[in-house]
C-alpha cells in the first residue's frame, strides 16, 4: 500500500484570532478568574437574628418563625435546652400549634447548616389569655332635643360568633324610634323591644368577628325635650375559643348620666348584677329588616 503525503499547503495549523476576537478571549478569561476568586471567598457567618417571639394566646392557633442568616443552607433547628408549652412543636424553624398551658417558657434553640456550623440562642415565649372584649355604646354626653342614634361596638373581639345584649333606659324619658339596624353585612340581627328596653341577638355569618367592630345602631327620642341619655346594658359575648372559660364573656355597664329630681345629673353605677332576658312572649322578634316574628 502506498502512502500519500499531505501537501504542505493543506496541513492543519493552529487557528489564528483576529484583534477583536483576541480581546474577547482575554476579557472572558479575566471574568472567569474573578468569579473563581468570589467563589473561594468565605461568606457570612451563620447566626440567628431576633430574640423576641410573638406572644401566644392560650388555646388559639400559634405560629412563630425563627430566623437564621449566613452559612450554607439548608438549616436544621433543634431545641437543646428548656421546654415548649404543651401543644407547640418546633418544625423547620417554626413554632406552631395550639398552646394548652399558660406561663413563661425559656428555651435555647440551636441552628446548624450544611457546613456543619452551629450556633444557639435563648428565647422566651409568653403564653396567656387575652383581655376580655369591651362593649361600648356611643352616646351624646350633652342634652338632646330630638332623635339621637346610638351605636354599639365591640372592642378587642376574638373569635366572636355571637353577641346577645339587653339595653335598658327610663321609658318615661325616651322611647325607641324605628327599628335597630345591623352595622355589618356579615352578621344577622334579631331584636325584641318593649317600654324602656331593647334585646338584641347578633350572630356572625361565616367568619368570626375579630378586632374592633361596630355591631348595630338604634335611635331614641326624648319624650320631653331637652333631656340627657342614660342607658344600662348587659351583654353576653359568645366565642369559638378552645378555652372553656372564654366561650361566654358577660359584660355589664352603663352610659350617660340621668337627671335627678332636682334637675341635676346623677351618676349611673358602673357595675350592675346580671338579670334574666325578657321572655319571648313579651313581644315579637324581628330581624335587621323588620322581618318575620320568631
Amino acid at each position: 500500500m502506498r502512502s500519500r503525503s499531505i501537501p504542505a499547503a493543506r496541513r492543519l495549523t493552529p487557528p489564528r484570532y483576529g484583534p477583536v476576537l483576541a480581546s474577547v478571549v482575554i476579557l472572558a478569561g479575566a471574568l472567569l478568574a474573578g468569579c473563581t476568586g468570589d467563589m473561594a471567598t468565605r461568606g457570612e457567618a451563620l447566626r440567628l437574628v431576633g430574640q423576641d417571639l410573638p406572644a401566644a394566646v392560650l388555646m388559639e392557633p400559634y405560629e412563630g418563625q425563627l430566623h437564621a442568616v449566613g452559612g450554607l443552607r439548608p438549616y436544621t433547628f433543634t431545641l437543646v435546652e428548656g421546654t415548649l408549652p404543651d401543644g407547640l412543636t418546633l418544625e423547620n424553624g417554626v413554632l406552631r400549634g395550639v398552646a394548652t398551658e399558660a406561663g413563661s417558657f425559656a428555651m435555647t434553640v440551636e441552628v446548624s447548616d450544611a457546613n456543619l456550623s452551629r450556633v444557639s440562642q435563648e428565647y422566651t415565649l409568653q403564653v396567656g389569655a387575652p383581655p376580655p372584649p369591651r362593649f361600648t355604646l356611643v352616646a351624646p354626653q350633652t342634652e338632646v332635643r330630638g332623635p339621637v342614634t346610638l351605636r354599639a361596638r365591640l372592642e378587642g373581639a376574638r373569635l366572636t360568633t355571637a353577641v346577645r345584649g339587653l339595653v335598658t333606659w327610663d321609658p318615661g324619658r325616651f322611647e325607641l324610634e324605628g327599628d335597630p339596624k345591623a352595622s355589618r353585612r356579615d352578621a344577622a340581627l334579631l331584636w325584641r323591644s318593649g317600654p324602656g328596653e331593647l334585646q338584641v341577638d347578633m350572630a356572625a355569618l361565616g367568619a368570626t368577628l375579630d378586632g374592633d367592630v361596630e355591631l348595630f345602631s338604634f335611635t331614641l327620642t326624648p319624650r320631653t325635650a331637652p333631656d340627657t341619655v342614660a342607658i344600662q346594658y348587659e351583654v353576653e359575648v359568645l366565642t369559638g375559643s378552645g378555652d372553656p372559660a372564654r366561650r361566654h364573656e358577660f359584660l355589664v355597664g352603663s352610659v350617660g348620666r340621668p337627671r335627678g329630681q332636682d334637675g341635676g345629673l346623677e351618676d349611673l353605677p358602673t357595675e350592675m348584677p346580671p338579670s334574666e332576658p325578657p321572655p319571648s312572649e313579651n313581644g315579637p322578634s324581628r330581624d335587621a329588616e323588620g322581618g318575620a316574628d320568631l
